[in-house]
């Protein structure tokens, strides 16, 4: 598996979308610099480890992943709040079709002195089949007392009162789900994953 080691540079600001996200990803985010990363899985095994290691300094992990069959997403994400007033977010959607199965671990670490920090997990998959199957574990691991943090999972299918009102304007049931998976994406989906997204779902949506 290969290993990406990234350190930005005090008060930088560092953007990436990274399709096939295989590997093992560390990075330092010194004072005041910003980090966002973009990342796509269709079936693969992504590590992240990020460190905020200076005041301000700020991430946001940004994940979509998709399985199906064989096909299976492993997630590990760790972001640990090294010094006070740091701040990350980790959103996690993903659509899993026919026998697809993901384990995602998101951990968010703040130690004993690391006060005045803000940390938010939130992650969210739909469902095609009832073979698919997702083992979601979000964590904290806090130990200072002044800090907001957050973290949910939501599992489940396509609303079948949204599809049945598409299917009523003519549209056909293929074409509905499609529409309801890239609005459920919208949100996290840069431009260049487009292409990906709609030739996974041309076949297994």
């Amino acid at each position: 598996m290969r290993v990406i080691n990234k350190r930005l540079s005090p008060s930088e600001i560092f953007h990436e979308d990274v399709i096939d996200a295989s590997g093992t990803y560390v990075i330092e985010v010194p004072e005041a610099a910003q980090y966002e990363g973009v990342f796509l899985l269709k079936g693969e095994n992504l590590k992240i480890n990020i460190s905020l290691s200076g005041e301000k300094a700020s991430c946001r992990v940004k994940i979509v992943y998709l399985s199906c069959n064989e096909l299976n997403n492993n997630i590990l994400c760790d972001i640990y709040h090294n010094v006070p007033q740091t701040y990350s977010s980790q959103f996690v959607k993903g659509i899993l079709a026919e026998s697809g199965r993901t384990d995602y671990h998101g951990t968010i670490h703040i130690p004993f002195d690391s006060q005045k920090c803000e940390g938010m997990q939130n992650h969210q998959a739909i469902l095609l089949s009832d073979t698919a199957s997702v083992i979601c574990v979000p964590e904290l691991e806090i130990y200072a007392d002044d800090v907001k943090c957050s973290h949910g999972s939501a599992i489940g299918a396509l609303d079948s009162s949204q599809l049945l009102y598409l299917q009523t304007r003519g549209i056909d049931l293929k074409e509905a789900r499609k529409m309801l998976i890239q609005g459920f994406l919208s949100d996290l989906l840069p431009k260049s994953f487009e292409k990906d997204i709609l030739d996974w779902m041309v076949q297994h949506a």
